[in-house]
């Protein structure tokens, strides 16, 4: 069965984006894409009220975080289906 992934910017400036990640209307964790390196820093999870736990997520969202700063263009939301 395929879920709805999510990732919302909420924050951004020049050095990172921070981005709230999960289902369409949920939020499984927070995580700050830095933009020079393309780590990725959980600054959050929660895990409630989402069809799957917060590492399904993060296995989804950090490959296409990684894109953002290969094509350097950091989207205010983005939703795929996994």
């Amino acid at each position: 069965m395929a879920l709805p992934v999510t990732l919302r910017k909420v924050d951004e400036t020049p050095r990172y984006c921070l981005y709230d990640l999960g289902a369409e209307d949920t939020v499984a964790s927070r995580v700050k894409l830095y933009k020079a390196s393309g780590d990725v820093e959980v600054v959050r999870l929660s895990g409630e009220g989402v069809p799957a736990g917060p590492p399904f997520y993060l296995a989804q969202g950090v490959p296409r975080l990684r894109t953002y700063c290969e094509r350097n263009q950091y989207p205010d939301e983005d939703t795929w289906t996994a």
